[in-house]
């Protein structure tokens, strides 16, 4: 048989690729080619040639994935890559809290092995530094972006109107309205000199004199008055002035009747017979809570009302006006339960109208998520309550009692029950009737403490509350993230309440439950350590929890907006 006669084996072939000959497979034709389909690159020899002895003088090669580099990486930022590197698959960017990315948010692994675009940065976000107050000063010491403070102070003269610190929030803003300087209110000089000549006169108009100094005194008590009054209309100022002043309208508060007959928040009031109550929803120490439809214009609104029981007390509906104060002055976040209106006019009618979120409390939506999981018939998809979905209500928890935290609040009951869950797992904190701002006193008041469920306190309250602070709040939290792993458990279910400040001060913390992530666990024990400064805070809470969810995707970090 001649040497040509002598062929290789013809079914040679090359997976993601394909062979190409000209000649055919036998000795002495032309080499065949090797060739990759896109997106994969040849591994060996492009070429073989059929020998006399029936083989080929080389191995067949191999198509790789073509891959780009997956080792880059973004300062103050995190990488996902779902499905690696190779080329087809993209990689998403993200940044970390208190940064914005600086170009694509995704990058596609290209078949040259380059991505199809630049790598973004990430660059610290900052808020407007052209802040000024008219008569007085503003004083950024650390600069205008993310996660500094700038202060403001007035001229000589000039008293502060609003509060005296604003922080860089992670969206870009100032996180409430800037104050004002206005004048001292208090006698002239002129007008105080004035009286001193008159008094300082003859002999002979002593009497004159006296008269008109009564007068202008009178006038001038008088007008002290009018302005004590128009200042207890606008409770929300409270908040916002000197300590000294503040603690003095505290205390004309208590003396003036507790009630008044002018609404407290004149934007925000609704004429009672706008609300219709309908089913009670929930009751709690002093208040009822009711679905409602609120009437306006013609057009009608799902609410939800909470108001005082029938039998409250005086006490209590101050302290009702005081909630409604807080949720006032802690203003808009996506994080806590919005407020549409209230009433605050008429005594049998004080009324709190916050929005409607249609999946109840957090407690009751896992426990109805463990129903559903042991159910064989169909469930809405928001009760597949998975590792991740922990997370992102975690995360916004988080996100909301950071903005308390940073408005000088402290909730002071914060648990699974008093936070609400809406569309596409959207949650939002509420119940802030033990809200107290802080910026004055700095700590909890104790008249109210044994309101708050014992298993949900820090061991500061446990021990008297003189050292309320936001760090007890983070000591909740932990409990509320316990509620949440375990679908709605009872915490400390196995310590009976009066033993329970003796075994945490001997370092007892409850054990990690069944199915809770690590990640999960440690957060609980670093918002269980026994000294508060040693916890961690919401804003730091809420970063680590961002780097858990970035596992799943950038994407995941907040749920869907409706």
């Amino acid at each position: 048989m001649a040497s040509k006669d002598i062929c290789c084996d013809g079914t040679i072939s090359i997976q993601n690729g394909k062979v190409t000959d000209t000649n055919g497979y036998c000795s002495g034709n032309e080499k065949i080619q090797f060739s990759c389909d896109p997106g994969y690159e040849l591994a060996g020899k492009p070429s073989a040639t059929c020998l006399k002895n029936g083989s080929w003088d080389a191995e067949t090669p191999t198509c790789q994935r073509s891959c780009c580099n997956n080792t880059i990486s973004i300062t103050n930022g995190h990488i996902t890559a779902s499905n690696g590197y190779c080329s087809g698959n993209s990689i998403h960017f993200s940044c970390d809290v208190g940064y914005k990315l600086v170009g694509s948010s995704s990058a596609i692994c290209q078949v040259d092995k380059h991505w199809d675009r630049e790598i973004p940065t990430c660059q610290r976000i900052c808020c407007d530094n052209t802040t000024e107050i008219i008569n007085g000063l503003v004083n950024a010491t650390d600069g205008y972006c993310f996660g500094n403070d700038m202060q403001f102070s007035c001229n000589p003269g000039y008293e502060l109107v609003g509060r005296s610190l604003a922080t860089c929030e992670d969206d870009g803003s100032w996180g409430r309205e800037f104050p004002i300087c206005r004048p001292h209110t208090v006698p002239t000089e002129q007008s105080l000199a004035f009286t001193q000549a008159i008094i300082g006169g003859t002999s002979a108009g002593i009497t004159t004199a006296l008269i008109v100094a009564a007068v202008f005194f009178m006038v001038f008590l008088r007008q002290r008055r009018r302005k004590r009054r128009e200042d207890y209309q606008q409770p929300i100022e409270l908040d916002f002035l000197p300590d000294d002043v503040a603690i003095h309208r505290r205390r004309m508060e208590e003396m003036v009747q507790l009630v008044p007959p002018r609404p407290q928040f004149p934007k925000l009031e609704v004429d009672p017979s706008r609300v219709t109550l309908g089913q009670r929803i929930g009751s709690g120490a002093f208040g009822l809570v009711y679905r409602a439809i609120l009437t306006r214009d013609d057009r009608t609104e799902d609410v939800v009302v909470k108001t005082v029981k029938e039998n409250a007390s005086e006490d209590d509906k101050l302290s009702f006006l005081e909630e409604i104060r807080a949720v006032v002055d802690l203003g808009a976040h996506k994080n806590l339960l919005g407020l549409v209106n209230c009433c605050t006019v008429v005594r049998d009618h004080l009324y709190l109208i916050t929005e409607f979120m249609p999946y109840g409390d957090l407690k009751s939506f896992l426990r109805k998520c463990r129903e559903e999981e042991n159910s064989d018939g169909p469930r809405d998809d928001i009760y597949n309550f998975e590792v991740m979905q922990m997370f992102q209500v975690a995360r916004q928890i988080a996100g909301g009692m950071d903005h308390i935290a940073r408005s000088r609040y402290v909730h002071g009951d914060l648990a699974a029950r008093n936070v609400l869950v809406g569309e596409r797992l959207k949650v939002k904190i509420s119940d802030f009737g033990l809200a107290e701002n802080i910026y004055q006193r700095g700590y909890r008041r104790q008249d109210r403490l044994q309101k708050v469920p014992v298993k949900w306190m820090a061991p500061e309250r446990l021990q008297g509350g003189e050292a309320y602070t936001t760090q007890s709040d983070v000591w909740s939290y932990g409990i509320v993230l316990y509620e949440i792993c375990t679908l709605g458990d009872h915490p400390y279910p196995d310590v009976a309440v009066n033993d329970l400040k003796d075994r945490l001060q001997a370092g007892y913390r409850m054990p990690q439950p069944e199915d809770c992530p690590d990640a999960m666990y440690d957060l609980m024990l670093q918002c269980w350590r026994w000294q508060p400064v040693l916890r961690p805070s919401f804003r730091t809470l809420e970063a680590k929890i961002d780097r858990n969810l970035a596992f799943y995707g950038p994407e995941y970090a907040r749920p869907a907006q409706p």
